[in-house]
């Protein structure tokens, strides 16, 4: 079994990882990321799909473009929806939640190794309750 400190440690390199590949995520160049984004649907029975809502309350002037995957790579008005500030701190609050389940279903490999530190824990726990037989003590 592994020692406390060395699932620590891979602890910390597990949650480094899942926090880089969630800040690439929210901060790649896709029309859910955009802060100027909107998702619309045509008709009841289409699928939703984006607009750039970027001076949508000048309804004189606006256009109205829709923003597909290929528009926000060159679009010079893309700003992301999340700071990598507001992604770290999301993972944070899931994470310190306490709840398994939530923790499990973003961050599995996350939830597994906590899972082990709390049986590690626990195991520490029964060894100092149990009672040295065998070594003089009545």
């Amino acid at each position: 079994m592994k020692s406390e400190s060395a699932i620590k440690q891979k602890l910390k390199q597990v949650r480094f990882r899942a926090l880089k590949r969630d800040v690439r995520n929210s901060l790649s160049k896709k029309p859910c990321n955009c802060k100027h984004s909107g998702s619309v649907r045509g008709s009841a029975s289409e699928h939703l799909f984006y607009v750039c809502l970027l001076d949508s309350q000048e309804t004189k002037e606006w256009d109205g473009m829709i923003c597909d995957p290929s528009v926000p790579a060159t679009c010079p008005f893309f700003k992301p929806y999340k700071s990598k500030e507001q992604v770290e701190t999301e993972m944070d609050e899931v994470i310190n939640s306490g709840d398994m389940g939530k923790i499990a279903s973003s961050y599995p490999d996350i939830a597994a190794l906590l899972w082990v530190m709390a049986g590690v824990a626990d195991l520490e726990e029964k060894d100092e309750d149990e009672p040295n037989e065998g070594k003089g003590d009545p």
